[in-house]
């Protein structure tokens, strides 16, 4: 072999070297991203599902009922999608990051949900399963 042989050869192994490093770097972000995201909704999730059989977003005015059960205790009380959740046991909340914190730190089972629904205010009660079911 040449000088210029073993030149190509070792420009060759390390070019390979370096796609395979590119490659690993670029598989090791793509799983960073998909964990964090994962993590991000997962998140999102939970919050969505802070009262049962309702999904909320952050919306205005307060949250905003998105989905819900169709038979479920929401669509029972007359509950519809496109409804605000201004108040929470008469505390007002105007964000779902709210509304979780509010829900996490007062577990009891019944709460009164201040609803806005084509500029009419109402209360319903609705009732929380209790924790483990």
């Amino acid at each position: 072999m040449g000088k210029r042989s073993i030149d190509n050869y070792a420009t060759g192994l390390l070019l390979a070297g370096l796609a395979l490093c590119a490659l690993l770097m670029s598989g090791a972000f793509f799983l960073h991203v998909r964990h964090a995201t994962d993590g991000h909704m997962e998140a999102a999730a939970a919050k969505a599902r802070a009262l049962p059989g309702v999904t909320l977003t952050d919306g205005h005015p307060g949250v905003i009922v998105t989905s819900m059960e169709t038979n479920g205790q929401a669509a029972r009380l007359g509950i519809n999608v496109g409804d605000g959740v201004i108040s929470l046991n008469g505390t007002p909340i105007s964000s779902l990051d709210q509304a979780s914190s509010y829900l996490l730190h007062h577990p009891q089972q019944r709460i009164a949900l201040g609803l806005k629904h084509a500029n009419q205010l109402r209360v319903v009660m609705l009732v929380r399963p209790e924790r483990g079911q």
